[in-house]
């Protein structure tokens, strides 16, 4: 009886050892696991973080590009109005990268002249690209 109860006992010791053993090689491995996944998820943050600063930083430059170009079509028609002998109704304005595009139709080439210098004088403005036509 004595010899079973060791049997059973050096048995149960074995058992539990080994139990142990593939516990802790498990948990190395689920620890592996666990590192390589909080590295991959540390990366993609990271990559992720990456992308959303560049798109925060195009689109402040594509809205300040959008304002500014705004801004320049802005005081153009603003200019346009204050200027006596221009029929500014008549004329449409365009700002693409800081150059402004003319259009429509005016009476005369002093008109076409008056506008284009009164727009060139305007801060910010790169050029004038003119497609005002005389009306007869």
């Amino acid at each position: 009886m004595k010899k079973t109860t060791l049997l059973r006992s050096l048995g149960v010791i074995g058992l539990s050892w080994a139990l142990f053993a593939c516990s802790s090689s498990s948990d190395s491995a689920l620890k592996k696991q666990a590192s390589e996944t909080w590295d991959s998820a540390a990366k993609t943050v990271d990559m992720a973080g990456k992308d959303t600063g560049e798109a925060i930083s195009t689109g402040a430059k594509n809205t300040d590009q959008y304002m500014d170009d705004s801004a320049i079509t802005a005081n153009v028609k603003s200019k346009l109005l204050s200027t006596s002998g221009i029929p500014s109704n008549s004329v449409s304005v365009k700002t693409i990268d800081k150059v402004v595009y003319l259009s429509g139709f005016v009476k005369s080439d002093d008109q076409i002249n008056k506008i284009v210098q009164a727009v060139s004088t305007i801060k910010g403005v790169k050029s004038v690209q003119n497609g005002l036509v005389v009306a007869n």
